[in-house]
C-alpha cells in the first residue's frame, strides 16, 4: 500500500489538513510548508487515492471505454482515437469490454456509477439509448458505429464525443 496522507503529516510535523492542502496547492498554506510537504511526497512516491478524490467530489480526470471487443477493426479504431485524444487531454483510461453482452455492459455501467471515473463511454453497434439522467452520477456519452462507417469518420464520432464531454467538465464561470 502506498503512502498516505496521515503518514506525510506524521513525517511533515503539520497536520492532515495542512498536508492536504498543501498537496493541493491551495494559497492559504505558505509556500514553504508546501514545498516541505511536497518535498515528502515526491521522497516516498506519494499518488493520490482516486476513489478518495471521488468521495470528495473532486474530477478524477478518468474515463471509463466499454465496448463489445478490441479484434473487431470499427471497434479498436474507436478505441484507438478515442484513447489517444482522451490522454493528449490528460484523462486516464479505463477499459471495459462486454463480449457482446447487454448484461456485462449493465455491470459495469452500475459499477462506475460510483463516482470513481468522471464519465463513461460506451462504444456500440446499439442505437437503443441508455439509462440516462437522475438515475446516473455518472454521464454517459454514447458512440454509436451503425453501418459503414470509414476511419475518417470514426474518428470524427469519437472526437466529437470526446470534445462535447471535456466541454461539460469545464465549469461555468459566473
Amino acid at each position: 500500500m502506498g503512502l498516505t496522507i496521515k503518514e506525510i503529516s506524521s513525517m511533515s510535523g503539520y497536520s492532515v489538513s495542512t498536508v492536504s492542502k498543501a498537496l493541493n496547492d491551495k494559497n492559504d498554506i505558505s509556500l514553504e510548508t508546501r514545498n516541505t510537504i511536497k518535498g515528502i511526497a515526491r521522497k516516498f512516491n506519494y499518488i493520490p487515492n482516486n476513489y478518495a478524490l471521488a468521495l470528495r467530489g473532486k474530477k478524477k480526470k478518468s474515463i471509463a471505454i466499454i465496448l463489445p471487443t478490441v479484434t473487431i477493426s470499427k471497434y479498436n479504431q474507436a478505441l484507438y482515437h478515442l484513447q489517444r485524444k482522451a490522454i493528449n487531454a490528460g484523462f486516464r483510461v479505463l477499459l471495459y469490454q462486454t463480449f457482446n453482452s447487454s448484461k456485462s455492459e449493465s455491470n459495469y455501467i452500475k459499477s462506475l456509477n460510483d463516482g470513481s471515473v468522471d464519465g463513461i463511454f460506451i462504444i456500440s453497434n446499439a442505437s437503443e439509448t441508455r439509462p440516462q439522467g437522475n438515475l446516473l452520477k455518472t454521464p454517459i456519452i454514447p458512440i454509436n458505429l451503425n453501418g459503414r462507417l470509414s476511419t475518417k469518420n470514426i474518428e470524427r464520432l469519437t472526437d466529437n464525443g470526446l470534445s462535447e464531454f471535456v466541454k461539460s467538465q469545464i465549469p461555468i464561470q459566473s
